[in-house]
């Protein structure tokens, strides 16, 4: 999410060794964690907390519209941890969330006019009726932008990675001008290893510490 100059050391991270341990710190105080399709498949993350001490660990979400993921491929069906697929609810479940751990479950959710998922649709049924408040959506840009373009963002943490020259670069194409349009503000940033990490939210809505970082 950032540029680099002629110096900069190639890097296959996203960000800085003290960013991760921030991520880290995101994922233990969040009651879920949430990616899309595409960051399994590339990725192929756990979603874990490993880098900070935690008693327990977030559920792990991840937005399959067409149940199409390889469930025996990847990390978050085969831990033995809390996993839910979010998925159009015309697709039939059977053979694809009968495999791995009884942490496993799927939930069929109604289609938007655009043929994704409907985002407000998810967001209720993580609410009502699996009683989680704090999601932390870490998946790519077009699945932040989709959360950010319903309304559905209250704070965002955006890490700038100021010298690094990345090897295979996937750009956000973020601004602080794409945070202002979706109605929220900037209360701040501080330096994090290398990288710059601004701290946005809803006007009137509190930070959860007063300590940005």
């Amino acid at each position: 999410m950032g540029g680099g100059n002629r110096e900069a050391e190639i890097s296959e991270r996203f960000t800085s060794e003290e960013s991760l341990d921030l991520v880290h710190r995101l994922r233990r105080d969040s009651d879920a964690v949430l990616v899309g399709k595409r960051t399994v498949e590339d990725d192929d993350p756990s979603l874990t907390v490993r880098r900070v001490p935690s008693d327990v660990q977030p559920i792990r979400i991840t937005l399959d519209s067409n149940l199409s993921l390889n469930t025996k491929k990847y990390k978050l069906f085969n831990d033995g941890l809390s996993t839910i697929i979010y998925h159009a609810d015309t697709i039939t479940e059977k053979g694809v969330c009968d495999y791995g751990t009884n942490q496993t479950s799927c939930e069929g959710i109604p289609l938007s006019n655009d043929g994704g998922l409907d985002l407000k649709e998810v967001v209720k049924s993580m609410i009502s009726k699996r009683q989680l408040k704090h999601i932390m959506v870490e998946g790519g840009p077009a699945l932040a932008t989709s959360f950010l373009k319903q309304d559905l963002v209250d704070r965002v943490i955006f890490i700038k990675a100021l010298n690094v020259k990345f090897s295979d670069p996937y750009p956000s194409n973020f601004t602080s001008t794409t945070f202002s349009t979706y109605g929220l503000s900037l209360l701040g940033e501080f330096k994090s290893g290398g990288d710059v990490v601004q701290c946005w939210s809803r006007p009137n809505l509190p930070w959860p510490d007063q300590d940005l970082t």
